[in-house]
Order: structure tokens, then C-alpha cells, then sequence
């Protein structure tokens, strides 16, 4: 059937699909307008119309029999009248329409389907190449550091029994310690106790911005790096739970960042409470002076300090001439100076209740098992106890020194006029927790380090 066109002396182009006459005449009656934009007849006057009896049905019969373009409504893509289907829809002033005609549409769609599919394609081109340069190999567990061993254990408790068998994000890992689990996890990953997998997390997680592989970091997936000899099993895990722990700085680094964590959650839970939103530098602050203050004190005695400061401070927001932005602001310098007149005048900092929604984690839980520290162990404590247990772990040594050897050693010494050199290692050893035994023999270790020193 051809099609008639009616340009109407109004703003309406009509564009017939039927060949009645009085259909016809009836749709060019429907979008009649006036010169001032008014509809010339009301709905209600052009019904009766055969077995059409009622207003309401009548629009949609003439949809029926034409269609209708608004000269005034037009394609923000090309221009082109736009058709509208009610005269509610007419525009009584040229306008571009928000949406776009039905082929632009089509255009717009199809170029977003091919769009989505270059970048699907230069996203796995880039995926690729970045999956093939991360680690791929096993490790030897028996090679990694105390500090990193025992934070796999605690990873490994913390995910039990997933950590051998399935891929993790650092989400699934808020088990592992009370805060920072982000951190704890890029330890691991450096250490390339665990390893990344793209190839097992979830779409979207990687993405590309400018031409430049990106991802989210709370989404990125992990799985545990096999052992050389055992793989990742069980087994392989088991070692990590027969190791001597003796290197007592490590661990105690290790002690340090979980302390922290532990108390910066305290301390981040008390300013939400009081209304407190402190900004990334005053947060940096207040976390670098509670890491040095948990060298000597608690994490309890910490957690003391913070409650006691954070309530001061939203005391001072609700003086008149204080706000909360002001109060906050005192936070960091607040911390500092309540721990620095402890030290000064020797006040002895009460120790605080752990929270019963904060444990202390898997983490937590392995410096309790193993050495016997917890969130009320001083930090001087803490050094001491994992330096006993290095000394613990150090090879069993004879009873009796060997009189011609000690002679031997101490002739060196000063004949090499290394007598302050020797004396300082040996207070350094009995530092470390050796005995006096203990000592003299890791002197006397025919290492190339003791051969130069002497």
C-alpha cells in the first residue's frame, strides 16, 4: 500500500496508512491546531464515528490509521521530525528530544554492542599480558620468613579449610585480624606466599581506563602458591605449623602491624560512635603514634588512651565556640600528649576490656597460642617473650664451654685489640635473649661474620 503524506498548515505532519476517506478526514480533524498551537476540536466532538462511541478508544484508532511527526520535536542525533502518539506529547516550541528517532536507536545500539565488544577484546588482549608476567611457580615454605609464615597460618585458620582449594578475595579474609586485612593480604602476596588470579574473579573486576589496565581492589582474587615438594594441601600447610619461630624482629614487626590494627579499630569504631570523621593525614597520625607507643604499652592500655581522648574531644564539640570539624581536628595532637605525659611522669595507663564485636582474629589468636601474647602483653613484654623463644629454638649447645677455645677466643680478642667489638656482640646476644652458654658459643660459631669481628 503506498503511503500519503498530508503536511497539515500546523506543526504536525501526518503519514497515512489507510486509503478510507473518512478515516483520513477524520485523523486530519484529530491533529488539527490552531495558529496559536490549541487543538481545533475536542476529542469528545469527533465521536460518534461508526462503531466508535467513545472518546477514550479514539486515539487509539487513529494511531490506526496514520502516523504523526511534531515538526516541533526533533532528533538530538539527526535532526528528523520526531512521531508522537497522544496530542498531550505535542510541543507547542521547537525542541530537540531527549531521546533519540527510532533508527538513530538502532545506530546508537549497534555501536555500543561493537563498542562493548573492542573493549571486551582489548580488555582480555591487556588481561593476557598481565596474567602471563605474575608469578606461576611454587615456592619452598620452608624459605619464607617467620613473619610471613605465620601470617599464612593465620590466613590459612582464618579460611579453613579454603585455603588449599578454592580461590579468595580479601573480603572473604575479615577473619584474618581486626583491620588493615587489605594490608596483611599485599604482605603475602609480596612475599608470593599467595598469588593472584585473574582467571578467577568475578567480571568487572578488571577494566581498563585510557587504554590502561585497571581493577578493584577489594575484588581481586588470590589462591594459595603451591609448596615445591608438597604443592597446596594440607600437608604443604602443616609445615607452617611444625616451624620454629625464633627471628623475634620479624615477629615482631608482624606483633606491631596486628597491634595497630587492633587498636586503630577501637580507636575508628569510638570516633564513629562520637560523630568524629577524620580526615587521611589526622588518621595517619593517630596511627603512627599508637604503632610507636605499642613498642612499650597494650593494646588495652591503647585502647584506654583513645576512649579516654575521643571523649574529650566530643565534650569540647558541644562548647559554643567549638564544632565538630574543630574537636576532630584536636584528635591527633590529643593522642599524642596524653601518651607523652604518661611516659614523662611514669603513670601506669588502665588497661580496657576488648570489645565483644571486636576479636582479635586468627592472627589474634596464634601470637596467644604461640608465645602467649595478648591485647593486655606490654610491648616491651612482647619483645622480651619472642626473644626467649628464639633462644629457645637456637641449637642445643654443650654444658661445658671448652676451656682451650674460650682461652683461645679471648688471646684473639686482644691481640687484635678487639676486645670493645667482642664485648658489644656479647651484650647484644644477651639482649637477645641468650643465655651466657648460649652466648659465647654463637661467638665462637666458626662463621666468616665472627672470624672478621674477632
Amino acid at each position: 500500500m503506498n503511503k500519503q503524506w498530508i503536511a497539515l498548515n500546523m506543526p504536525i505532519t501526518l503519514e497515512m496508512k489507510t486509503t478510507d476517506p473518512e478515516e483520513m478526514k477524520l485523523a486530519v480533524r484529530y491533529w488539527a491546531m490552531s495558529e496559536t498551537g490549541e487543538f481545533v476540536e475536542k476529542v469528545m466532538d469527533l465521536v460518534p464515528f461508526r462503531d466508535i462511541t467513545h472518546s477514550g478508544t479514539l486515539a487509539a484508532h487513529v494511531r490506526t490509521w496514520c502516523r504523526a511527526y511534531d515538526e516541533n520535536l526533533t532528533c538530538r542525533d539527526c535532526g528528523t521530525y520526531l512521531e508522537v502518539t497522544s496530542r498531550s506529547a505535542v510541543k507547542k516550541f521547537p525542541q530537540q528530544s531527549p531521546w533519540p528517532c527510532p533508527e538513530c536507536k538502532k545506530t546508537r545500539e549497534r555501536q555500543e554492542r561493537e563498542a562493548r565488544a573492542a573493549e571486551a577484546e582489548a580488555l582480555e588482549r591487556e588481561l593476557s599480558a598481565y596474567r602471563a608476567q605474575l608469578p606461576s611457580g611454587p615456592i619452598d615454605y620452608t624459605q619464607l620468613s617467620d613473619d610471613h609464615a605465620l601470617l599464612l597460618l593465620a590466613l590459612n585458620v582464618a579460611l579453613s579449610p579454603r585455603l588449599g582449594s578454592a580461590a579468595f578475595s580479601v573480603n572473604d579474609c575479615t577473619a584474618l585480624a581486626p583491620l588493615d586485612v587489605g594490608a596483611f593480604i599485599d604482605k603475602l602476596e609480596m612475599a608470593h606466599a599467595i598469588r593472584e588470579a585473574p582467571l578467577d574473579a568475578m567480571p568487572g573486576t578488571y577494566f581498563l581506563r585510557d587504554g590502561e589496565l585497571m581493577f578493584h581492589t577489594r575484588a581481586l582474587s588470590y589462591r594459595l602458591t603451591p609448596d615445591i615438594h608438597l604443592g597446596a594441601n594440607d600437608e604443604a600447610l602443616s609445615l607452617l605449623i611444625e616451624r620454629e619461630y625464633a627471628d623475634a624482629s620479624a615477629l615482631f614487626n608482624l606483633w606491631l602491624d596486628f597491634a595497630t590494627a587492633d587498636a586503630m579499630r577501637y580507636f575508628f569504631d569510638k570516633c564513629t560512635a562520637f560523630n568524629h570523621d577524620l580526615d587521611a593525614k589526622q588518621y595517619s597520625e593517630v596511627r603512627s603514634t599508637l604503632r610507636e607507643a605499642l613498642k612499650t604499652l597494650s593494646v588495652s592500655q591503647v585502647w584506654f588512651v583513645a576512649w579516654k581522648c575521643v571523649k574529650d574531644a566530643a565534650s569540647l564539640a558541644r562548647l559554643v565556640y567549638y564544632t565538630e570539624e574543630r574537636a576532630t581536628a584536636t584528635l591527633p595532637g590529643k593522642v599524642r600528649r596524653t601518651l607523652e605525659k604518661a611516659e614523662k611522669e611514669g603513670t601506669v595507663i588502665r588497661k580496657w576490656d576488648r570489645p565483644d564485636h571486636q576479636p582479635s582474629g586468627a592472627l589474634g589468636m596464634l601470637f596467644t597460642e604461640l608465645f602467649g601474647i595478648d591485647e593486655d602483653t606490654p610491648g616491651a613484654d612482647v619483645l622480651a617473650l619472642l626473644n626467649a623463644s628464639r633462644a629457645e629454638h637456637c641449637e642445643p649447645q654443650n654444658a661445658m664451654l671448652p676451656p682451650e677455645a674460650v682461652r683461645r677466643w679471648l688471646c684473639e680478642a686482644l691481640a687484635n685489640d678487639t676486645g670493645p667489638q667482642m664485648l658489644e656482640r656479647f651484650a647484644g646476644l644477651i639482649r637477645d635473649g641468650y643465655d651466657v652458654d648460649g652466648a659465647v658459643h654463637a661467638l665462637l660459631a666458626p662463621t666468616p661474620t665472627s672470624s672478621a669481628a674477632l
